[in-house]
């Protein structure tokens, strides 16, 4: 059998939401296939849009060591962090300042772990949700040019968005109407790196996905499976459509072209 490199993202395709402790869980038949993968001599990893130090909690769930983290900007072989890129440190510099010089609270992740840094508190006041994960820091000193940024966050309608030209040129995602977060966005990147450390050929990529942040490596991968769940646009493009996550979805698609 020749071998794969199995890329899967985690929320909607390696696990689902505990509907009674609303924690991540990962069905039996998804442990069974990457474990049937593995010993079929395959390689496998995960492919999020999560920041290194979130996505570890999933490590442990699913027993992968291997992943492509920050939406492509972040690799991670054998348990080891390769790779962290930043955003383009001129287009985040520039936008930051822009933003500052209009009053708009921003934030923005320098380190690879959960503080999120402030020059004021405009953003903490407006958003104090993401406190209940993030700690939020207020550095008045801040400066924007001399800092290696890995994610902005700015409260910005849809609307406002068109007075920043320069966001059209930057990965961004709206998980709000009055919040924006500009973080990396092409996972394919990050497989395209990992292929080149370890020398296998991107013809044998094959992409496990079910959301928007999937679709880019659905674009490029020569094989490209949407989870049943997913949403339509994905399936459209995808190579093939296997059951929702929670009817053994993964596991299906494995035996179905015959890599378990």
């Amino acid at each position: 059998m020749r071998k794969k490199y199995f890329f899967f993202d985690i929320d909607g395709t390696l696990t689902v939401n505990d509907p009674v402790t609303h924690k991540s869980m990962v069905p039996e038949s998804t442990r069974e296939a990457l474990k049937r993968l593995k010993a079929n001599g395959h390689f496998v990893s995960i492919a999020t849009g999560r920041a290194h130090w979130m996505a570890m909690d999933i490590v442990r769930l699913v027993d992968i060591d291997n992943l492509v983290t920050d939406g492509g900007n972040g690799i991670v072989l054998d348990g080891r962090l390769v790779e962290l890129l930043p955003l383009d440190p001129q287009k985040a510099s520039a936008l930051c300042t822009a933003l500052e010089r209009d009053g708009r609270g921003i934030g923005v992740t320098l380190h690879d772990d959960n503080r999120l840094y402030f020059k004021n508190d405009l953003y903490a006041k407006a958003n104090p949700e993401f406190s209940s994960f993030m700690e939020y820091i207020v550095d008045d000193t801040l400066d924007f040019s001399k800092e290696k940024i890995y994610k902005i966050f700015v409260s910005i309608t849809e609307e406002e968005e068109a007075h920043y030209p320069i966001l059209a040129t930057m990965p961004h995602m709206r998980y709000h109407p009055n919040n924006l977060m500009i973080e990396p966005a092409d996972k394919y990147s990050g497989i395209t790196r990992v292929m080149k450390v370890l020398g296998g050929d991107l013809s044998d990529v094959v992409v496990f996905g079910d959301g928007w942040n999937d679709m880019d490596m659905f674009l490029k991968a020569p094989v490209s499976i949407a989870m049943g769940n997913a949403v339509e646009d994905l399936k459209r493009i995808a190579t093939f459509v296997t059951k929702p996550v929670t009817e053994d979805g993964i596991l299906y698609a494995c035996e179905h072209f015959g890599w378990i």
